[in-house]
């Protein structure tokens, strides 16, 4: 769960820096307040999407990395063409490459943010 609550915390971060920079914007949303960081996407599908990633994949890190790019294709090529499709999302500067290469940095951030959390509960285990 730490991990998640931390993906969470980076989107929203860069959901912020989005709608600064203008790399993407969201039209429409669940309620007028969260057109910066949508919570359809940055606090459930991102959130829930960690924890079932983590679930399968944790200490497999390749199996982790393919399992992530094969995701983040999904949401920055299909799944944001349809938004935008629907008028829903537009799209700024931030090309769908530079979106994958986001993702995955912030996944490998993510995968040794939470090999640290593992270390830190080994120790406290032993002790």
């Amino acid at each position: 769960m730490p991990v998640a609550l931390l993906a969470t915390v980076l989107n929203t971060i860069m959901a912020q820096l989005a709608w600064t920079y203008n790399w993407w914007e969201f039209k429409e949303s669940l309620f007028k307040w969260d057109k910066i960081a949508p919570l359809f996407t940055v606090y459930s599908i991102f959130l829930v999407g960690t924890i079932w990633i983590f679930h399968f994949t944790y200490r497999k890190f390749w199996i982790y990395i393919i399992v992530n790019l094969i995701v983040d294709l999904f949401y920055g090529i299909v799944f944001t063409k349809f938004l935008n499709s629907l008028e829903i999302r537009e799209n700024g500067s931030f090309s769908p490459l530079s979106n994958l290469l986001a993702m995955t940095i912030l996944a490998v951030l993510l995968y040794f943010y939470q090999m640290w959390q593992e270390g830190k509960a080994d120790k406290e285990l032993i002790e």
